[in-house]
């Protein structure tokens, strides 16, 4: 399989499968779910959200995950066990759970049970980072710096929890023996994509993730890191498939520019990590035909897999996945 990690193996996998050159597997476009600086949607649209996605065509759905936060944010598992009972087919996976906050054992059963609730159709997808806010992790009692190394370990043991039962695990960090968690994923291991642009992250990637999931970079950025990814990949002698990456890109959908920027100003302004500038730059904001450029800007540098973020009042949500929908995914999806 591309870009997945040989499932029998604990450790660091040696190879992953496929080559290490740019090849296209067919586009895929996924939405987002979360930052709700512009108001909290009612459990109504959540659900309508998920379900309105599933009936456009899109692949999945990725929620934002935040444990304090300026602005109101939902649990990200309590969002899927409810879309795993509203849906049948679309993939659905954190954006990114901020995995050195979170106990690793908890965290394998948790998405474990979510695999079994959506039917064990290999619809969650796992994808952590270190965490765009540093207070989730001190709010938590983890220290900033060993943030990278507790995310390594934490993936370590999620894998050989979910690969089979009674294990034991004697880590810098975690320490338990004979643990068993029921159910495991039907295919015995969750996918887990590294998130962030970052050199770091981009190694992380590369020694022991699945896929690569930057946000908010530019397609040159994307471009530049792939090649890295591509690099760091034959240092580790782990073969990267540059299929299984993708990115996250701020979108609203307007024919009316003017509205449309005025929205994504009112929702960018308020950003804790860049200004609004250069978001967007990095955003698809505007005419269908202008977001459809921006996202094949992407393919043009090798980019496959796509999650376009609505950044919308909570009554334009589903609305704009319509769009999506109608005017995108036919488009670019065959």
């Amino acid at each position: 399989m591309p870009f997945r990690i040989l499932r029998f193996l604990v450790q660091y996998p040696a190879i992953l499968t496929k080559t290490g050159s740019v090849h296209m597997g067919g586009t895929k476009i996924g939405i987002g779910f979360g930052l709700w600086g512009l108001g909290l949607p009612s459990p109504d649209t959540i659900c309508d959200y998920a379900e309105r996605a599933e009936d456009q065509g899109i692949d999945s759905i990725w929620l934002s995950d935040h444990i304090v936060a300026r602005n109101p944010s939902f649990d990200t598992a309590c969002i899927m066990a409810m879309w795993a009972g509203r849906t049948k087919r679309i993939k659905m996976g954190p954006s990114v759970l901020t995995m050195p906050a979170r106990d690793p054992v908890q965290v394998a059963k948790t998405y474990a049970t979510l695999d079994y609730l959506s039917g064990s159709c290999n619809r969650v997808i796992m994808a952590v980072g270190l965490g765009s806010d540093p207070k989730d992790c001190q709010a938590c009692g983890v220290p900033l710096e060993k943030r990278g190394k507790r995310m390594a370990e934490a993936v370590e043991v999620m894998r050989k929890l979910w690969a089979g039962p009674n294990v034991t695990h004697q880590g810098e960090f975690y320490q338990f023996e004979d643990v068993t968690i029921e159910p495991r994923p039907a295919k015995g291991a969750l996918d887990v994509w590294i998130g962030g642009g970052s050199d770091l992250a981009i190694k992380r990637t590369a020694r022991y993730g699945d896929g690569w999931f930057p946000s908010l970079v530019t397609p040159q950025e994307y471009a530049v890191g792939l090649e890295k990814l591509i690099s760091y990949g034959k240092q580790y002698d782990r073969e990267v498939d540059p299929d299984e990456t993708g990115v996250l890109i701020f979108t609203h959908i307007n024919e009316n520019q003017k509205k449309a920027d005025e929205i994504a100003r009112a929702f960018l302004s308020d950003f804790p990590t860049m200004s609004a500038e250069p978001l967007i730059a990095r955003s698809a904001i505007g005419p269908a035909e202008m977001c459809m450029e921006k996202v094949q800007s992407y393919i043009d540098e090798g980019c496959s897999k796509f999650v376009l973020w609505p950044i919308a009042p909570p009554d334009q949500l589903v609305g704009q996945v319509e769009t999506f929908g109608q005017k995108i995914v036919p488009h670019f999806v065959s």
